[in-house]
Parts: C-alpha cells; sequence; structure tokens
C-alpha cells in the first residue's frame, strides 16, 4: 500500500476515534512510528496536520495541540537516547508521560479559560491514554511494517 492511502486511511480512523473516546489521541502513535522510521518530512507534515486537526476539534485554546505534539516529540526524542526507539517498555512510558500530560495540560488550559472540569472525568481520560497508548501503537505499528510499501504505486 502507498504511503500516502495508508496515512489518509489512518488520518481519517484516528480522527473518527477520538470522536468514540474523547480524550484519548489515536493519531499520536502515528507520530511516534515516523519518527521510529525517521521519516523526517513526513513526521513534520503529518505532525503539523494533525496538530491543527487537535487545534481545530479542541474546546480549549490555542495552543493545546502544539504543546502536546511538542511534549511528545520531546519526550520521544529524549527517550530514544536510552531505549531503543521500538522497544515495548519504552512506548508504554511513553503512554505513561501522555496520561498524565494529558491532565497536566488539560487542567492548566481549562484554569487558563475558567472553565470547570470534572476531576474524576480528566483522571479518567489520562487513565484512556495512557492505557490505550501502547495497544494503539502496537496495532498501528504491525499494521504499518506489514501494508505500507515506499516506492509502491498508489
Amino acid at each position: 500500500m502507498h504511503p500516502l492511502v495508508w496515512w489518509t486511511g489512518f488520518t481519517v480512523a484516528g480522527i473518527w476515534l477520538q470522536r468514540l473516546v474523547p480524550g484519548v489521541d489515536f493519531l499520536a502513535p502515528g507520530l511516534v512510528i515516523l519518527m521510529q522510521e525517521r521519516r523526517v518530512r513526513s513526521a513534520v507534515w503529518m505532525g503539523l496536520f494533525w496538530m491543527f486537526v487537535i487545534e481545530g476539534t479542541s474546546g480549549l485554546a490555542f495552543g493545546t495541540g502544539i504543546l502536546w505534539y511538542a511534549a511528545l516529540v520531546g519526550a520521544f526524542l529524549a527517550g530514544r537516547g536510552v531505549f531503543e526507539s521500538t522497544n515495548f517498555l519504552f512506548i508504554t512510558l511513553i503512554g505513561l508521560f501522555l496520561g498524565v500530560w494529558h491532565i497536566a495540560l488539560t487542567e492548566l488550559m481549562v484554569q487558563l479559560q475558567d472553565l470547570a472540569v470534572p476531576w474524576h472525568r480528566l483522571l479518567l481520560e489520562g487513565l484512556l491514554q495512557a492505557g490505550f497508548f501502547p495497544v494503539q501503537w502496537g496495532l498501528t505499528y504491525s499494521m504499518y511494517k506489514n501494508w505500507v510499501r515506499y516506492g509502491s504505486p498508489i
């Protein structure tokens, strides 16, 4: 499968799943996979596109998506120096980081906007993000490795 077809389908599925499970970023594993595969140009373009999707669909102040993906890239780059980038422990740690970061970032943004989010909902979303991420990554990485062929015709 051509990468353009893959990433288009991945993006559509990710957006749909985010509507199904609010508070969980289903696009983040794609960015991690692109960084693991050292597809820098694709990671930049897809990351920017997904960041704008997050910004546009979020009810929070502008900047949430930027901070979200900047932290993900920073965590990946910092951890890659210690772990093999495809190590499941590393991916699980990124998932845990994203779960905590979801809580912290959402709390920060709702405070800036004088909004109220029930703490139990925020905690549940953080736990879901932390728990879903390694599973999402595993499924996505497996499909990506088996289906995507660079240089193949569309």
